[in-house]
């Protein structure tokens, strides 16, 4: 075994380390001297000086007051003393080295000390020394790095945005952090050495079980409830608690982070009141919600969702199938496309309308919802949630509104609208049919009803009429109701006149059979005129243009008569809606005039009354007659405004005739039902200060032929008032005894037919004296009309006619010529 290498060579690590740190001329002097001794001890003394006192300096320089490293150098001075000198001031010099260098960090402790056991006994004494400074230098590092962990965990407490507060297992606060107080209000002075369920208030039951269990050892996180802070105030806060435990493990004390929670507590308050809010609305409005899973093909819904779709609550979480499974069977398919459309299409909402089959056999429920997805980074559908409603009442109504649009709301049948609609599309399938044809039909004596029975009466009627025209129409052709009294009737695939004229006749003899309302027998009649496609037009417009005129015509031929159209009809149809444009702007314009015919006495031959007499002169047409234009007038709803006028301008005249003198005025069919003329009456008799038995109505005996108890009854409101009833025209229609029995009139008027035959016609003289002969026992004047020659009058009077009337004694006269025209006959002078 070779012996070590001497100390302090040239190839040793000491030599390195040495020349590393500037002592490279110290160590060629040791190698010259290397055999002589005492230059070797006078170099090591030397060099143990320099490097002790440089490891002392740099030692207290590095650390200060916080490591004391004098007490170890007379430990290893002590050491060295029982050993040479020499030896003692080696270790000394390489004690000093290795503080300095911190155990030579290049070469290593472990060849130092295998160079110091040539030293013999010295080498002990190093390795002592270095254990001693390893051991305190560990020490000093864990020294320190506690202090920073100490330090680091004081200043987290100091700053924490959460209060921190620790208290003994009895509960008494031992610190206190500056958040406890922003949070609490309490200074540290004021809380530490107290109790702390002081802060707890009414929950103080509720924190000494929390605390109980801590003590036990568990640690009790986000613990919510409420303290009191030093104002006064209870704020809500979360607590986490853990016990604090010594070395040994024992539980010492509690630690207790606390966190202010109120605001957040406010904004849960808040959304629970909307939530309260929202279900509330939902249930409002009646609506359900839902929230469908879609991975998982499962939907939790509300209870109103299941009633609207008639699921049953106990089968279990709804999936896609068994939702479209409730659908109407027309709309499964369709909803089934859309909802699977939208879960790949990436949309964001869905909305759908869709038809329910309830299972307790109640009819289709209309649902609408509307749905908005929740969808991953990458677009995928996670869940839907929505809301549906129960929108039949929406739906219905809407088909009732599209219902009304095109049919009538009293009858049940189509409208014009829809009328015309159909015959369009009738019209463009002609040259693949046989034709079509139109039939317009107009109620004769409506208005009558309507103004005498009253508006409800007139609607059953017309319900009544509709019900018998739908029995008489076939289900492929198109019945309608234009409005009004009008009705109108499209036939389809037919060409034939005679096959539309037999049902036109059978159309109007049903509206003619008797109907019975309210106890009451109507009779009334219709007016019926016919197109046909293609001869008379093409279009619907005019189609029903050439329909209308012929219904014209059939009413100017009277009641119960149906018209074909015959182009020579258009022209007079044209005529027609030019004269009743002219009528609307006579009356617009005040273009009427009263004529006045006297009426004599026929013992006397003096003057009696004055009939008024309605002129219109055109400025085209020149004078127009009245029987051109009174039914017009009629018909066009004139005749009760123009009627006021004449009653007003005839009670006007003759208020400034003799005080003997009557005046005679003319009331139509239209005029004696409106339900105002009693009133109207009144009215012009105040305003002309006209005596109520100076005024004798005129109605005529087709009145009484359609008599009905409001008829009656104002006439005998009429005559109550003092005024004086004459029948118009008796004998021109259906004469009735019964209606003379009915009525007491006051005068009867013979017709001027009856008069013209007198001289010539025996069958006229009888019907004269019997007339005449039947006035006289009923006590009534007797009035003949159109008296024009000496011999008509001669007869008249010896017949006992009372009355007499015509051209033999004057034409009608303007009111401004009444004055010279009683003066001409009865010598009377007219204020």
């Amino acid at each position: 075994m070779s012996a070590p290498p001497p100390p302090f060579s040239t190839d040793t690590a000491d030599t390195r380390t040495a020349l590393q740190k500037g002592l490279y001329g110290a160590w060629r002097r040791a190698m010259i001297w290397r055999e002589q001794a005492p230059a070797r001890r006078q170099f090591l003394v030397g060099l143990g000086m320099i490097a002790l006192g440089t490891g002392l300096r740099e030692l207290l320089h590095a650390l200060g007051a916080e490591l004391n490293y004098l007490p170890l150098l007379p430990t290893v001075t002590l050491a060295a003393a029982f050993l040479r000198a020499e030896i003692g001031l080696c270790v000394i010099v390489l004690s000093g080295l290795q503080i300095h260098f911190l155990f030579l960090p290049e070469a290593g402790p472990g060849h130092d000390i295998a160079q110091l056991i040539y030293l013999g006994a010295a080498g002990f004494t190093v390795v002592l020394a270095e254990l001693f400074v390893r051991a305190q230098r560990v020490a000093l590092l864990e020294s320190r790095r506690a202090d920073r962990v100490e330090r680091l965990n004081a200043a987290v407490i100091e700053y924490s945005n959460d209060a921190i507060l620790t208290h003994t297992l009895d509960g008494v606060v031992t610190t206190w952090n500056p958040a406890a107080t922003v949070m609490l209000g309490y200074l540290a002075h004021e809380r530490i050495g107290r109790p702390v369920n002081d802060l707890c208030g009414a929950e103080v039951d509720q924190s000494a079980e929390i605390f109980a269990r801590v003590r036990a050892g568990e640690a009790v996180e986000h613990f919510e409830t409420r303290m009191r802070t030093r104002d006064g105030r209870r704020i809500d806060v979360s607590i986490t608690l853990s016990p604090i435990r010594d070395p040994s493990g024992a539980i010492v004390g509690i630690s207790t982070i606390l966190r202010d929670i109120t605001e957040n507590m406010q904004i849960f308050d808040a959304l629970r009141q909307s939530e309260e809010k929202l279900r509330f609305a939902l249930e409002s409005a009646r609506a359900g919600s839902w929230q469908w899973h879609c991975l998982e093909d499962r939907a939790s819904c509300s209870e109103r969702f299941l009633q609207q779709h008639g699921l049953d609550p106990a089968a279990g979480p709804v999936t896609l199938a068994g939702w479209l499974a409730c659908l109407h069977p027309e709309d499964r398919a369709g909803v089934r496309a859309l909802v699977l459309g939208a879960l790949e299409s990436g949309v964001r909402d869905l909305a759908l309308q869709y038809r329910v089959a309830l299972p307790d056999g109640r009819g289709p429920r209309w649902i609408e919802t509307f749905g908005r997805f929740e969808r991953d980074a990458g677009g995928r559908a996670l869940k839907v949630s929505g809301i549906s409603f129960d929108v039949t009442d929406r739906f219905e109504a809407v088909e009732r509104i599209a219902y009304l649009a095109h049919h009538d709301g009293l009858t049940g049948l189509p409208n014009r609208a829809l009328f015309l609609d159909r015959l369009e599309a009738a019209l463009g399938r002609v040259r693949q049919t046989r034709g079509c044809a139109v039939l317009l039909i107009d109620l004769d004596r409506f208005k009558e009803v309507n103004e005498t029975l009253g508006h409800a009466a007139g609607d059953r009627l017309l319900c009544a009429v509709a019900a018998r025209l739908r029995a008489e129409v076939s289900a492929a052709d198109t019945l309608a109701r234009l409005g009004g009294d009008e009705f109108a009737v499209l036939l389809t695939e037919t060409e034939a006149p005679q096959t539309v004229g037999a049902l036109a006749e059978r159309l109007i003899a049903a509206i003619e059979a008797e109907f019975e309302l309210d106890g009451r027998r109507i009779n009334i009649g219709a007016s019926l005129g016919i197109a046909m496609a293609p001869s008379d037009g093409l279009g619907p417009k005019a189609l029903v243009k050439a329909a209308d005129v012929a219904l014209c015509r059939a009413k100017a031929d009277g009641s119960g008569c149906l018209r074909f159209f015959a182009p020579e009809s258009d022209s007079r149809m044209q005529r027609r809606r030019a004269l009743e444009s002219d009528l609307r702007r006579a009356w617009a314009a005040h273009d009427f005039q009263l004529f006045f015919q006297p009426i004599l006495e026929m013992k006397t031959r003096r003057v009696s009354c004055l009939e008024a007499l309605l002129r219109w002169h055109h400025p085209e047409r020149g004078w127009v007659s009245p029987e051109t234009f009174i039914p017009l007038a009629e018909e066009m709803g004139l005749i009760v405004p123009i009627g006021e006028w004449v009653l007003t301008e005839a009670c006007a005249a003759a208020a400034r005739w003799p005080g003997s003198l009557r005046v005679a005025v003319n009331l139509s069919p239209v005029q004696l039902a409106h339900i105002g003329l009693p009133e109207a009456i009144a009215a012009a008799l105040r305003r002309t200060g006209l005596a109520a038995n100076r005024l004798e109505l005129e109605i005529t005996e087709t009145v009484m032929m359609k008599e009905t108890p409001a008829t009656l009854a104002t006439l005998e409101r009429l005559k109550g008032i003092g005024l004086r009833i004459a029948m118009d025209d008796f004998g021109a229609g259906y004469s009735s005894l019964r209606n003379l029995q009915r009525f007491p009139f006051d005068k009867v008027k013979i017709d001027r037919a009856f008069t013209a035959g007198l001289g010539t016609s025996r069958q006229s003289a009888a019907i004269v004296r019997a007339v005449t002969g039947m006035c006289e026992s009923l006590g009534m004047v007797s009035t003949a009309e159109g008296v024009e020659t000496e011999t008509q009058l001669a007869a008249l009077e010896r017949e006992g006619c009372t009355e007499v009337q015509g051209y033999l004694f004057s034409k009608p006269v303007p009111a401004a010529q009444v004055g010279a025209l009683l003066t001409r006959l009865d010598g009377l002078k007219v204020g």
